[in-house]
């Protein structure tokens, strides 16, 4: 059986238009070398959070956050561009609490020490506490500071590394599922 021309062109532009619309969805990832690696650990259960030094919360574990939507950034005390998000990442944090989604903030264990001045200098609102030891950000591959990292509700990496102005977008994803 022959397909008619014209069926086969609508055929083939309703699958472009879906494969970008899902293109356009999905949210901006960083380029850089770790890309690959980092490409490799999405749809894998996120790696454990080895922190310390708690603040805003109770310590908390990926384990006891199954079922929410976790979005881990990664900053330091020293980062301009970290400690110009957070006003954001504030906002973030309360806008979509009530719909079951955690904001950590990660700090680098190179400035660990000033955390605690940073977090009541600059308002953090959400929890956060210091990779003093570095695991953490090494067992995700972070290689920059800020990194914006989430994790779905069944505790897997979505996706590594998402371009800091595309963090609101994956959260909004996740809660469409």
């Amino acid at each position: 059986m022959k397909i008619p021309p014209l069926l086969t062109w609508v055929f083939v532009v309703s699958t472009l238009l879906l494969v970008t619309a899902v293109r356009a969805a999905a949210p901006k990832l960083e380029d850089g070398k770790e890309r690959a690696v980092l490409d490799a650990m999405q749809g894998k259960p996120a790696p454990a959070l080895t922190v310390k030094g708690w603040m805003n919360s109770n310590p908390l574990t990926l384990a006891d956050l199954k079922g929410k939507i976790v979005v881990l950034d990664f900053w330091a005390t020293w980062c301009g561009p970290c400690l110009a998000a957070i006003p954001h990442t504030n906002e973030l944090a309360k806008k979509y609490a009530d719909k079951g989604v955690v904001i950590i903030g990660v700090c680098a264990m190179r400035g660990a020490e000033k955390m605690a001045a940073t977090v009541k200098s600059k308002g953090i609102a959400y929890p956060v506490a210091a990779d003093e030891t570095g695991a953490t950000v090494g067992a995700y591959k972070v290689n920059s500071f800020p990194d914006y990292y989430v994790i779905d509700r069944k505790g897997n990496l979505r996706w590594a590394d998402i371009s800091n102005k595309d963090v609101e977008n994956a959260i909004q994803l996740l809660l469409k599922e």
